[in-house]
């Protein structure tokens, strides 16, 4: 069954695991998900960053507005601006750094139920530094 909404429908707000640290009102997110789908709209400060994790979705994040950078594992890492794409396989430990003001769209499946209260799996945020 088809269903049809509106982006706006859908309200910005922090992400669940990230709240109490102290670059979690930096990043503010809109999210919309259907049963085996779900899209991000990411609006980030400069200096938003969310830690080392890994989850089950496969990952895709394009950058419209501003600098990321993307780091993969604990040793790859690249900057992407406007136009950039960063596709992060499924349970890759990866982190992100938003270098300057940022907008960006990204898109997972299966569904991350870590985004919604209550869901987080805690092995999996945040890996301990090495």
């Amino acid at each position: 069954m088809e269903y049809y909404h509106h982006w706006e429908d859908f309200s910005l707000r922090e992400i669940s695991y990230l709240k109490g640290r102290p670059e979690s009102s930096k990043l503010l997110v809109r999210i919309m998900s259907s049963s085996r789908m779900m899209v991000t709209q990411i609006n980030a400060k400069k200096g938003a960053f969310v830690p080392l994790h890994h989850h089950e979705a496969e990952q895709i994040i394009l950058v419209f507005k501003g600098q990321i950078r993307g780091i993969t594992g604990k040793v790859s890492s690249a900057l992407l601006g406007p136009g950039g794409i960063w596709v992060v396989p499924a349970n890759m430990p990866h982190s992100v750094e938003y270098v300057e003001d940022t907008d960006a769209i990204e898109i997972v499946s299966p569904i991350r139920l870590d985004n919604f209260v209550g869901y987080t799996i805690p092995h999996t945020f945040f890996d301990k530094e090495g």
